[in-house]
């Protein structure tokens, strides 16, 4: 197994809005996720934030990640100081078993790639902790509290944001895939067995849980200890994000858009159908790629639709992002089986307003004074909800602005900015880091 380092330029850093940024000078962090790429995803793009958050705060960071994003993170982010995971034989097979179908993927594939991921990982960090003894380990991602950890003795662990357990609506069962209907059917059984064979979990120091009730109840399940759990935002957005103007509204505004991987459980289809739907006609850019992708053209092109639906390619920088976003009404996120909902948060702070459904991450993010949420009831009521709702705030270009001042104060209130999140778990590291000499000062006597 190779160790790949990069040195990381150890002096103080300042935060994006110009403030020196050394609250955690001096503390040492190995921070381990199979994925740390901007390109990759929530939990990749959520990995990659926290190495960089914690490094602009003066602390020395060790990311620990999959030789896959070596490549991305050596041209984009050269300070950062890695270790890389290699593919074994093992994981070679697991990935080519899971193309075969969606329940091997789910059932098979998956967990098994991300056992051998950790415990490789887990080596590394055992490796990385005899030159660093007092570092606080922190498992980044996954962010499923079903797959499992492997403990590491004598070490400060911390483990999260934890966010899953997350199924599909009972009214939209009809939709769900056999990954999904098998995952569900099967929490139970996975969380007896990570009760019995992997105890990471069970020993961390803490467990940040950010996925409510339904995520307390599965670490339950799986043997943790509620005095470990710490309530916690699984994601932010970059402060950089709200220091630029808010984007307002007034009169009507037909333009709507959907951000993000074109997914079936992302529910894109539910938007272009209820373009038939609309009073008005409604205008939808699809921003993203997934395979997806040729079904949703292929469902745009009803003649009633008469091309309203424009297809996005992906915006690999959210700073440009940002500026492409200003131009509409409001995001439509009808996610049918979304933990969290990074894109939500952004939305927010950005100033537009949100249609998603009442279930999961988003209707932990979204209040009735920041943006719309639709009951899960059904295909057809979602539907007919969604035309109704870009409708009225189509038309009503006040409505959409008091929900986009509220949408970003509810943002900044709610900690969906990384200060504010980083700040919420320097308190936690701190305690752990106080906790580490007390008990050494004992043992010295």
């Amino acid at each position: 197994m190779s160790l790949s380092t990069i040195e990381t330029n150890d002096s103080p850093t300042r935060d994006p809005i110009g403030r020196s940024s050394t609250e955690l000078a001096g503390l040492n962090f190995i921070l381990v996720s199979p994925n740390v790429s901007e390109q990759m995803g929530g939990e990749a793009i959520m990995a990659l934030q926290i190495c960089l958050e914690l490094t602009e705060r003066g602390a020395r960071v060790h990311q620990v990640t999959h030789e896959r994003v070596k490549a991305e993170l050596d041209r984009e982010f050269p300070g950062i100081r890695v270790s890389y995971v290699r593919d074994t034989w093992a994981q070679k097979m697991a990935y080519r078993v899971g193309l075969f179908s969606p329940l091997l993927s789910a059932v098979i594939s998956g967990p098994l790639i991300s056992i051998i991921f950790q415990r490789r990982a887990v080596r590394l960090v055992q490796a990385l902790l005899r030159d660093y003894p007092q570092s606080i380990v922190h498992f980044t991602s996954p962010v499923s509290p079903v797959l499992p950890h492997f403990r590491i003795p004598n070490a400060t662990v911390v483990i999260g944001p934890l966010d899953g357990n997350i199924h599909y609506p009972p009214g939209l069962r009809n939709r769900e895939p056999i990954g999904y209907r098998v995952q569900r059917r099967l929490h139970p059984v996975l969380q007896f067995l990570n009760r019995v064979l992997f105890s990471g979990k069970r020993h961390a120091n803490v467990l940040l849980v950010a996925g409510g009730e339904r995520t307390r109840q599965s670490l339950l399940t799986a043997g943790c200890r509620e005095e470990h759990f710490v309530n916690s935002m699984c994601s932010g957005v970059p402060d950089l994000l709200y220091e630029t103007p808010r984007i307002t509204h007034s009169g009507r505004n037909l333009r709507f858009v959907h951000n993000g991987r074109l997914v079936s459980h992302k529910g894109v289809d539910l938007i272009i159908k209820s373009l038939q739907r609309t009073r008005n006609p409604i205008e939808l850019d699809i921003i993203g790629r997934g395979p997806e992708l040729d079904k949703l053209k292929v469902l745009s092109r009803e003649p009633s639709l008469q091309n309203r639906v424009r297809f996005v390619d992906w915006v690999a920088d959210h700073r440009d992002l940002a500026g492409a976003l200003r131009r509409y009404r409001a995001f439509v996120f009808p996610s049918l089986a979304e933990a969290h909902g990074i894109v939500v948060q952004e939305a927010m702070v950005m100033g537009l307003p949100v249609i998603a459904l009442n279930w999961g991450g988003p209707s932990l993010l979204v209040t009735p004074e920041t943006g719309i949420l639709i009951e899960p009831l059904g295909e057809e009521y979602v539907i007919d909800k969604l035309a109704e709702a870009m409708d009225s705030l189509a038309e009503d270009g006040d409505l959409a602005e008091r929900m986009s001042y509220a949408g970003r104060q509810h943002a900044v209130e709610n900690e969906f900015l990384w200060s504010s999140i980083i700040r919420e778990w320097s308190t936690h590291y701190m305690r752990l880091v106080n906790s580490h000499f007390e008990d050494r000062k004992r043992r010295l006597g």
